[in-house]
């Protein structure tokens, strides 16, 4: 009995000793390391055109918990971060996907912000020495880029070459895509209302033309230097406005508005005026031209259908003519004078001056400036650095973008966006919203002399 006592204690402490040595086993430790930020996938950092329906994509090393994402990664829609854009989290792998709840804004600049306070599937945070990690921006799709990757094409002052800035990987990038052998010293430049031809001017007294570019192959299709019917000569070929089926080209020294056909791609008509035209703007319903003089102070007005001279508007308000352009809304005629910083507002109805408005800089005698017209503003460069935004309505400066010598402008029909090219070394093409009257991207042309910028249209 005794000897069975024994074995008893004796098990019980074998038991307890096993149940001791189990306890002492060293757990495999839980994976410890710090989990590193990749990149954004998508969108890449200043992202232009950047597709509105899709998500967001973060890269990491290794998989992170998605959980620890919300209060941790924002998406601003404005720099001051005042308003966030609400959205789910999801992973794939090593990528986490942010899903906006409802679809992104046309058009519309975007910040994205991640802190270090994310974790791995396993609990570890970002190695940082701050908080913030990351931080990106970029420019949603819009109409702008509704039917085709947006193009601007840049013609230059003194280089026989044609500039494309274009989407490559999602961001802006600049290339030469034609050349012009014999070009003069500026050139003028516009796109068909569907994308189809850029028509181009060339101020040159000895080898003058208006060419037609093909976009697609940036090549020159036709270059056009007289009227076949009358032979007129086209000399010193400047500004540039389009209708459906036509073009209609200023001709200085042969004193004549050049129609060209855009289908037949030929001169069919010449538009005679009193004296050396400089300045060229066409009304919203296209029944009317308005030519400005390039040495008095007089505009005159052509029926566009007959392409006769209907009427000489003399403002002794005027110096000389240097840009026309017509309200959005048709009411008036907006001259900007060439020697001084001053608008004239024209009735277009009584073809009688409203209104001379003085702009907040000096003027430069010079042909650096330019005017876009959008719904209710009508927009001014200068080569002073100013650019004004100007109500049509109360005829009052609203707003004015400050930044270098600004040279040709254009804007999208919706005014989603205007471009506009920078005369400074190197060379720049900006990018510029209309409501806010913001810089949101600068491209880099080179070492040229840039003039006129036209929007391939993406109607």
């Amino acid at each position: 009995m005794k000897l069975i006592f024994k074995l008893l204690v004796l098990s019980f402490g074998l038991l307890v000793c096993i149940s001791c040595n189990d306890s002492r086993i060293v757990q495999p430790p839980i994976e410890q390391t710090r989990p590193a930020f990749v990149q954004l996938l998508t969108p890449v950092d200043s992202s232009f055109a950047y597709d509105k329906s899709l998500p967001i994509t973060m890269v990491f090393d290794e998989p992170m918990d998605v959980e620890t994402f919300p209060g941790n990664f924002h998406l601003w829609k404005d720099e001051a971060k005042t308003s966030e854009v609400l959205g789910v989290f999801s992973s794939d792998g090593n990528n986490v996907i942010f899903t906006p709840d409802s679809e992104l804004e046309d058009a519309h600049q975007y910040y994205t912000e991640l802190t270090a306070r994310v974790r791995d599937i396993n609990g570890n945070g970002i190695d940082k020495d701050t908080l913030f990690v990351s931080g990106s921006e970029f420019f949603t799709s819009g109409r702008y880029s509704k039917l085709r990757s947006p193009e601007y094409f840049v013609t230059t002052g003194s280089e026989d070459m044609l500039l494309k800035t274009y989407i490559n990987s999602g961001l802006l990038t600049s290339d030469t895509v034609a050349s012009i052998d014999g070009f003069g010293r500026q050139l003028e430049i516009a796109s068909t209302f569907d994308g189809s031809k850029l028509i181009m001017s060339d101020y040159n007294s000895a080898n003058s033309g208006i060419y037609i570019v093909n976009p697609e192959t940036y090549q020159i299709e036709k270059k056009l230097t007289e009227n076949p019917t009358s032979n007129t000569v086209v000399k010193k070929s400047a500004e540039i406005v389009v209708s459906k089926e036509k073009a209609y080209v200023v001709n200085q020294s042969s004193k004549v508005i050049s129609v060209v056909d855009l289908l037949s791609e030929t001169i069919t008509e010449d538009i005679a005026v009193p004296g050396t035209p400089k300045g060229l703007a066409i009304s919203p319903d296209y029944l009317k031209l308005y030519v400005g003089s390039a040495l008095d102070n007089n505009v005159w007005v052509i029926n566009r259908t007959t392409c006769t001279l209907e009427n000489t508007i003399t403002l002794d308000s005027l110096n000389q003519v240097i840009r026309l352009a017509v309200s959005a809304d048709g009411k008036y005629l907006i001259v900007r004078d060439l020697k001084e910083s001053k608008l004239l507002f024209i009735d277009v109805q009584t073809e009688t001056l409203v209104n001379v408005m003085r702009l907040s800089y000096e003027a430069k005698s010079g042909n650096n400036n330019d005017l876009a017209v959008y719904g209710n503003y009508v927009f001014v460069s200068s080569e002073s650095g100013v650019l004004s935004k100007i109500d049509v309505a109360s005829q009052t400066i609203v707003a004015e973008l400050v930044h270098t010598n600004i040279q040709g402008i254009d804007i999208y029909p919706d005014g989603e966006l205007m471009v506009a090219t920078l005369r400074e070394i190197p060379a720049k093409l900006a990018f510029i919203i209309p409501e806010t009257m913001k810089i949101i991207r600068i491209v880099e042309l080179g070492e040229i002399a840039p003039w006129d910028v036209a929007i391939r249209q993406n109607q």
